[in-house]
């Protein structure tokens, strides 16, 4: 969030938290996902967390992620 400098971050980590803690409660899936989009668009608001497409890096962190929740 330093790195972000902005109060858009905040508001970021705010929906992220929202939307993982409504996965969990409904038992989904998506919170990896929401997670890695959430960190490659931090700071730059939900319209560009909704155009991301993930990368080459994002899979092997995703899987990480699964292992430890799964």
């Amino acid at each position: 969030m330093a790195e972000a400098g902005s109060v858009e971050a905040v508001t970021d980590l705010a929906s992220l938290i929202s939307l993982c803690a409504q996965l969990r409660a409904d038992g989904l899936p998506g919170d990896g996902e929401a997670w890695a989009a959430t960190a490659a668009t931090l700071g730059r608001g939900e319209e560009a967390r909704l155009g991301w497409s993930g990368g080459a890096a994002v899979e092997p962190a995703l899987e990480s992620h699964r292992r430890r929740v799964g």
